[in-house]
């Protein structure tokens, strides 16, 4: 449109000139007709026949030869004023040496002041619990933390890999009573506590499905769970999401934004990639649940109760993809030296970014690695650092973590002006290899 306009302003004076032009040249063919009409009457009265025929003919000829170069030249004229409009509206446009080029976005500015925290070693102050042992002896995949500082923690329960055990503890306390169990629902790379009037919510991916391994992710929803220790729920509970055509679901949720963050992943050009989707999670829980057909999902087997089946189910769930998202991207695996280099580790949201975790935890010889990168809205990359704490061995062991160095990276919270990082460590007591839960605390103050 804004070419457009310096078109027609530029175009203007030439067309007048066109015209003007094109007029004269009318002006003048009448002219010559007009004084033709009038030298071949006067001719009448003077001359022969004979004459009179040959001044036509030649008068004739002369007007013919006026008419094409008059149109000639109108033609070339046009095509003057066509070539001179368009390139003084480039000129004026890119005047003083301008280029016309598309315009870059550039990420949204993220400059929290405990970003920068996580260059920083280990010491006392950045540990907020370290050591718990839980329920199984095996690694945490996600936590939370309540408002009153408690933490809630997610892991498979061992063997037992069709179970997802919520466990909830005071920092520092290391097996912890209260458990819920969670059959069939998936890996549980991310959950989220919700503290409600009426009690507290466990969100999860749901509905998953048995790989060849025996193990289960691929959930095909997400669900809000009330947390009845003590209790047990198979393939989902409560308030159940779907959202069309997606698989490898995992909720996050910011209550006191109303936030309900959705991240799911996807082949794109043979690349694993990750999808990002923020809704209003007030508009989520409006939605009325439809039905809705899942996949077909295969799972049980572990028990005699419970034989292994594979099954297309119809279930009741809030459709999500009736909402308009707050906004959406994608991230790819694999960038060597960016985002989703190592492995993904979960993530938390607020209205203008997504707290993307990653990490690898490795044994003696190389440090354990994780980074958290920002990633604003539109999906550019705002920030990203390594977490230099869990690079440093001796000073893991110095804290009584771990003693061989492996701090793999498991949850990630953002709350307050606070960033809480989820570690899971393995640690030798007698013969016993420990799998420890630890939570790093980054502040603002």
């Amino acid at each position: 449109m804004f070419h457009l306009c310096f078109f027609f302003f530029n175009i203007y004076p030439y067309s007048v000139f066109f015209f003007s032009f094109s007029c004269c040249y009318f002006r003048f063919f009448l002219f010559a007709v007009l004084f033709f009409i009038f030298i071949f009457v006067a001719e009448s009265y003077l001359n022969e026949y004979d004459d009179r025929l040959n001044f036509v003919y030649k008068y004739l000829i002369l007007i013919i030869i006026i008419y094409k170069t008059m149109k000639t030249l109108c033609s070339m004229a046009l095509k003057t004023v066509l070539l001179c409009a368009c390139f003084s509206s480039v000129l004026f446009a890119c005047e003083d040496g301008e280029t016309v080029e598309p315009t870059e976005k550039k990420p949204l500015v993220f400059n929290e002041p405990y970003f920068e925290k996580l260059s920083k070693p280990l010491s006392e102050d950045l540990i907020y619990s370290k050591g718990v042992s839980l329920k199984r002896n095996a690694v945490i995949q996600s936590m939370d933390i309540a408002k009153n500082g408690d933490i809630y923690y997610v892991q498979i329960a061992g063997s037992s890999q069709h179970q997802l055990n919520v466990l909830h503890g005071a920092p520092n306390a290391t097996n912890p009573s209260e458990c819920m169990v969670f059959e069939f629902f998936g890996h549980g790379t991310n959950m989220a506590v919700e503290e409600a009037a009426d009690g507290t919510y466990i969100w999860l991916g749901s509905h998953g499905n048995k790989g060849s391994d025996k193990s289960y992710g691929g959930s095909q929803t997400i669900c809000r769970v009330k947390y009845e220790p003590g209790t047990s729920v198979q393939l989902a509970g409560g308030d159940v999401f779907h959202l069309k055509g997606t698989r490898n679901i995992h909720p996050a949720i910011n209550a006191e934004k109303d936030l309900l963050g959705v991240q799911y992943s996807k082949k794109v050009s043979g690349v694993n990639t990750r999808v990002f989707v923020a809704y209003r999670l007030s508009e989520a829980m409006k939605l009325a649940p439809v039905d809705v057909v899942l996949e077909p999902l295969k799972y049980g087997g572990e028990d005699e109760a419970t034989p292994e089946k594979t099954v297309t189910l119809t279930i009741k769930a809030r459709e999500l993809s009736q909402l308009q998202p707050l906004y959406q991207f994608a991230v790819s695996d694999g960038h060597g030296g960016s985002v989703g280099e190592l492995a993904f580790q979960g993530y938390d949201i607020d209205e203008q970014f997504v707290y993307y975790y990653e990490g690898m935890g490795y044994l003696e010889a190389d440090p354990s690695k994780a980074y958290v990168s920002v990633l604003d809205k539109n999906g550019l990359l705002s920030a990203r650092k390594e977490v230099a704490a869990v690079a440093d061995a001796e000073k893991l062991n110095e804290f009584g973590m771990t003693d061989r160095g492996y701090m793999e990276a498991e949850g990630i919270k953002v709350k307050n002006g606070t960033l809480y990082l989820g570690f899971a460590s393995r640690k030798m007591e007698g013969k016993d290899d420990k799998r420890l839960a630890n939570i790093l605390i980054y502040r603002n103050k």
